[in-house]
């Protein structure tokens, strides 16, 4: 994929992930969590399908029991081979798991009725359900790399670890929209003072910076992987350099955001309604970053080894 297709891309899964966001927090009706999409609406398309008649509630079924066991479908390609064990039984757990959810979403009330009060349930247990189900997901697909990573060649490694990376990208705009987009749309609706908007669009963009650093690096690493994919070993290290400084820039960029955040609130706090003085830490970002600059100092060492050895010889 080209690079600036696969940054459109990011952008589109990130403004569709805020509109999610705002569709939770303006049509409850529709969107109860975004955890829970889009099984809740899977289940309310069901539920009103079986509302319909005889002929409808026999296709909700039908439509539910068949979406329960795509995941079988991956078991029976897998085979009975021990490799694919893990896979098979999460698999397996997962299929029960969908067609219990999907039903539990189309028919709350009888289902959880004794677990929560029904006007409890939409805040609560259809993001719990969903959280379930796409730990699920996760847990399967981890299981699947791991799987991948351990009987590929050196050709496969380098393959997977493209595709890797770009999932890594996906999953840094995921967890921006999410952890960062809510507080943004909360801040904007409940405007009090007159920099109320100004203050909650720098907080946004102070929280976002961490996760924007994460995904130049890791496109810049997709650079680096094709250089050494081409054996352009020369451009390779200069590349690592410059790499080497983006990273220290992402540091010491995501820390200053935060000061500036600080220092922006405490000579307007007089037109803010709520000071939220922090000191943000992004663990995450920090340790992702880390392991970056260890991974091209020693693709360097490495190098220089190797050139050693050939003069040398």
């Amino acid at each position: 994929m080209k690079r600036k297709t696969f940054v459109l891309l990011l952008i589109g899964i990130f403004v569709g992930l805020m509109a999610l966001i705002y569709s939770v927090d303006d049509k409850h009706s529709l969107f109860s969590s975004v955890m829970a999409f889009p099984f809740e609406q899977i289940g309310m398309g069901l539920r009103t399908l079986s509302l319909s008649g005889k002929i409808g509630n026999g296709l909700a079924v039908s439509i539910c029991v068949a979406i329960a066991l795509l995941p079988l479908i991956l078991v029976f390609k897998n085979g009975s081979k021990k490799s694919y064990l893990a896979e098979n039984v999460i698999l397996c757990c997962m299929s029960i798991v969908t067609y219990l959810i999907i039903y539990g979403m189309a028919n709350p009330s009888r289902v959880y009725s004794g677990l929560l009060a029904e006007e409890s349930f939409d805040s609560f247990k259809k993001g719990n359900m969903g959280c379930i189900m796409w730990s699920l997901i996760v847990l399967w697909g981890i299981i699947r790399v791991l799987r991948l990573f351990g009987n590929g060649n050196t050709k496969k490694l380098l393959s997977y670890l493209r595709i890797t990376l770009y999932a890594l990208c996906v999953v840094f705009v995921a967890a921006n929209a999410i952890s960062c987009g809510s507080e943004l749309y909360k801040g904007l609706s409940v405007k009090q003072e007159s920099m109320d908007s100004v203050i909650a669009v720098i907080r946004f963009i102070t929280s976002s910076v961490p996760y924007v650093c994460d995904i130049v690096i890791t496109l810049s690493l997709l650079t680096l992987l094709e250089l050494y994919v081409g054996k352009q070993e020369d451009d390779m290290v200069r590349y690592v350099e410059l790499l080497s400084k983006r990273c220290c820039m992402a540091l010491g960029v995501s820390a200053a955001s935060t000061v500036f955040l600080n220092v922006f609130q405490f000579l307007f706090s007089r037109y803010i309604s709520n000071v939220s003085v922090y000191v943000d830490i992004p663990i995450f970002s920090f340790a992702f970053v880390l392991l970056t600059l260890i991974l091209l100092r020693l693709i360097v060492e490495n190098h220089k080894l190797q050139s050693d050895n050939e003069l040398f010889i």
